[in-house]
């Protein structure tokens, strides 16, 4: 039902349904002309509504028109040839105007979404996108789904269950190739914070294809904006590989997880749900990474465990070494060099930067491990 809602809207049926009930009222019309005057057909017979209908239906498509024994039906059957016309150029003015603001409608969208920044880019597709979507908005109450850009290459059908989802009202969604350089313009990716690269949940490709699209397009963003969070999920440990040496930030390699997961639980029973409660069971608890503050910056690390044992009610894992985007975590160290007056300080922190590990985790250190700028805390707690 709400599919044809959509259709009937886009189409303009409600002024379709007009003109037609126009055109088979000026044939009613004309029937009962003929009627009154006691017109006969070519075997002296009335001509019935159905005649009428045909013949005036033949007259607009170019035959000669029927009506011609006298002056008086051949003068109707000009004046009703003239509303005829007038109705078919209406209803084919209708259906052209239909695309044409179809079209303007996607030129609009385009423009919205140029004008977006800070936004999330999801580009691809998979069966529980659903899910995956509302999950990330729940996680981050900051984001609204109007800030969410979604780019496929799906069928129409398929772009227009989505659009009718009520969970997804807002939600922007852009038609095409997200390996297309032009596409991701569209989107506006030089201004997005994060870029999330799912690939093709699609039977007629197989995994290397889909990870190959999501590799040049990982590429092509990074090359768009620098500064993005990219995080890519992919099906092949080659492309992985591939993705870990570009310094792509997030790489998601669902196989390795669950071959994890099934091979810890072969050994320890109720293993499955404790990584399900880590992750987020439904509850609000999960494993979630904190920026520290400054303050925090050369203090212990047991100061900061009791800090958030006590004061937030969270158990710190461990810290996450370097963690941001790398682009702007190099210039940000480079700048604090340069402010040292210490020429061979500042030649050993250029030289770390080449070693550099981005968002390494360093779970439960020794008590006396100094935390440094840049860390986030891995704690495990309710979501806020």
């Amino acid at each position: 039902m709400e599919k044809f809602k959509t259709i009937w809207k886009k189409f303009h049926i409600t002024a379709l349904f007009i003109v037609i009930s126009v055109y088979l009222l000026l044939v009613t019309l004309l029937y009962f002309i003929l009627k009154w005057n006691n017109v006969l057909g070519p075997n002296n017979e009335p001509y019935s509504f159905i005649d009428v209908f045909i013949f005036n239906v033949l007259a607009l498509a170019g035959n000669d028109y029927e009506f011609i024994d006298n002056n008086q039906t051949r003068l109707l059957g000009v004046i009703f040839l003239a509303f005829g016309t007038i109705a078919i150029s209406m209803f084919t003015g209708y259906i052209s105007s239909a695309f044409v603001e179809k079209r303007l409608n996607q030129e609009r969208s385009i423009k919205k979404m140029q004008q977006m920044k800070n936004h999330i880019l999801i580009l691809g597709y998979k069966n529980d996108l659903k899910a995956l979507i509302l999950d990330i908005i729940r996680k981050n109450d900051k984001l609204k789904m109007e800030n969410i850009i979604l780019i496929n290459n799906l069928e129409q059908e398929k772009l227009d269950l989505i659009k009718e989802d009520k969970d997804f009202k807002n939600l922007n969604i852009l038609k095409g190739d997200y390996t297309i350089e032009q596409t991701l313009i569209n989107a506006n990716v030089k201004e997005a914070s994060k870029v999330l690269i799912i690939g093709e949940n699609i039977e007629s490709l197989d995994d290397e294809l889909i990870d190959s699209r999501i590799f040049v397009t990982a590429l092509m963003v990074r090359n768009l904006n620098s500064k993005c969070h990219i995080c890519c999920e992919v099906r092949t440990k080659r492309y992985r590989d591939y993705l870990l040496q570009q310094n792509c930030a997030e790489v998601v390699y669902s196989e390795e997880y669950t071959r994890y997961i099934l091979s810890t639980s072969t050994n320890y029973s109720g293993m499955s749900k404790v990584m399900s409660s880590f992750l987020d069971n439904g509850d609000g608890t999960s494993v979630q990474i904190l920026k520290i503050e400054d303050q925090w910056v050369g203090r212990k690390y047991k100061e900061l465990f009791d800090y958030y044992k006590n004061e937030k009610k969270y158990l710190l894992l461990g810290v996450l070494e370097n963690m941001g985007v790398e682009k702007e975590l190099k210039h940000q160290i480079l700048s604090d060099a340069q402010k040292s007056t210490n020429y061979g300080e500042i030649i050993q922190k250029m030289k770390n930067i080449k070693n550099i590990e981005m968002n390494n985790p360093r779970l439960n250190p020794q008590d006396d491990f100094i935390l440094d700028k840049n860390m986030g805390a891995i704690i495990l707690g309710e979501e806020k």
